[in-house]
């Protein structure tokens, strides 16, 4: 008798469940495949999605030695993620334009939007559930729920009872960055600032569409932005300064900012910041920024006064031919090594009593629960407290201190002054407490401090 050669009939389910696949290597005796087919199914589970018009197919044809998908699962579908829908413009590009030339267009600046009280800021979408699948064998696949979003922090808005609509509380500048939203006070006004309408002091944000005059002041805890000039009048600002077209101050315009400052240009004003100063050009100015100092633009200038940064002054021009009386500088003079010390050893001194001051309370806790608390023992222990709780204080301060000065030894220890174009005589540098006047006229050159002198390299 002749020996018979049963087929051989592979089934192979997907590792994630979600198809089967078949293949046949041929026989020689006429089987019934499709049984066998079958019987292979169920010893491997698979029940849903067998697509049959296709298996006999492969049959019918006697299509061998190739595996197909012959039974495909239902693939979970995830839900969609939370998402904020801003219903105001929070892309607003608030840099100025730079111009062919390298200047900058102050007056380009977007503005921040502005909102009334009760208007919509925001409407949070939560997320939706996922739609669960089901893999070749029959066994369910979860569909994954689509992630919610934390709440939006920040200051100046109402949340409806639900979670997802947020309105304004005040009329102010609204701003949104990463899930934070903000609505600060703004006082806004359309026409100029003079004697005649009086000075402005406010606790937020102040909006001056036309100009400040001679003779006045503006005083706000946070950003002051004015669209027209200024004149000889005084600004101050708990955060940045922004003059779109310029300031003329006749040595009396005085600005003071916690932050940045600029325009497009300042020409005998004072200026004190902590951030950074930028302009098309500076005329004999009083200058001084707590980071650094930029005069951009073709005619980019820096002529008379003194202008000083702790890191960085970089224009394209600095003096003129008439070698007009310029001083520069950067760093400091100060012996900050010596400073940062003096501020380590403050800091041991005070770390060595609260440390005395907390074995203290630790002994006189440990009598008291002994012997007892008396009167004596109580009135020590709150003497020892406060002690205690005012050298700690001190050190917060020394801490602070200390970053501070750690911050500002960094600024100032690259220091330098870049020139685009020219430097001209006339110009006294000073680089971390050492001077130099400039008596030829140099080109496209930074200076800094190398040992106890100044030296520049060409910017090619």
């Amino acid at each position: 008798m002749e020996k018979k050669e049963e087929p051989k009939i592979e089934v192979r389910v997907a590792p994630d469940g979600l198809s089967a696949f078949l293949k046949i290597e041929p026989q020689r005796n006429g089987q019934d495949l499709i049984e066998q087919i079958k019987e292979e199914l169920e010893a491997k589970q698979v029940t849903y999605g067998i697509d049959w018009n296709l298996i006999e197919s492969i049959v019918k044809e006697k299509r061998y030695f190739q595996e197909f998908q012959i039974a495909k699962g239902m693939e979970p579908q995830s839900g969609e993620d939370g998402y904020y829908e801003y219903l105001f413009d929070k892309d607003i590009d608030v840099k100025p334009r730079i111009l062919k030339d390298g200047s900058v267009d102050y007056r380009s600046m977007g503005e921040v939007p502005i909102v009334k009280e009760n208007q919509e800021l925001a409407r949070y979408h939560p997320a939706t559930e996922g739609k669960n699948g089901k893999s070749v064998r029959g066994e369910e696949i979860i569909g994954r729920k689509g992630k919610d979003l934390q709440a939006l922090k920040g200051k100046g808005f109402t949340v409806s009872e639900d979670k997802t609509l947020y309105r304004a509380a005040i009329t102010g500048k609204v701003t949104a960055q990463a899930r934070m939203l903000k609505v600060s006070s703004l006082l806004e006004i359309n026409g100029d600032v003079s004697i005649s309408t009086g000075g402005v002091n406010f606790a937020g944000d102040v909006l001056i569409r036309g100009n400040v005059l001679s003779g006045t002041q503006v005083s706000v805890q946070g950003d002051i932005e004015v669209n027209g000039c200024v004149e000889a009048a005084v600004l101050t600002a708990g955060k940045n300064v922004v003059i779109k077209n310029g300031m003329q101050g006749n040595g009396k315009g005085i600005i003071r900012a916690g932050g940045n400052v600029s325009g497009k240009f300042f020409e005998q004003v004072s200026i004190e910041a902590k951030g950074n100063v930028s302009a098309n050009a500076i005329m004999n100015c009083d200058i001084q920024s707590g980071n650094a100092i930029q005069v951009a633009g073709r005619l980019g200038i820096i002529v008379g006064g003194k202008v000083s940064a702790l890191s960085e002054i970089e224009a394209t021009i600095i003096g003129n031919m008439a070698e007009t009386k310029t001083s520069l500088e950067v760093g400091t003079s100060e012996n900050l090594f010596s400073e940062m010390q003096k501020l380590e050893q403050q800091t041991n001194d005070i770390s060595m009593e609260i440390v005395k001051y907390s074995n203290a309370l630790k002994k006189l806790s440990e009598i008291i629960e002994k012997q007892g608390q008396t009167s004596e023992m109580q009135k020590n222990k709150i003497s020892i407290m406060r002690k205690k709780i005012e050298r700690e204080a001190v050190l917060s301060d020394l801490e602070n201190q200390k970053a501070q000065l750690a911050e500002k030894m960094g600024k100032c220890s690259n220091a330098k002054i870049i020139v685009l174009k020219s430097i001209y005589p006339g110009t006294s540098l000073t680089i971390n407490g050492i001077t130099e006047r400039i008596k030829t006229e140099n080109y496209n050159s930074t200076y800094q401090k190398k040992g106890y002198e100044i030296s520049f390299v060409s910017n090619i």
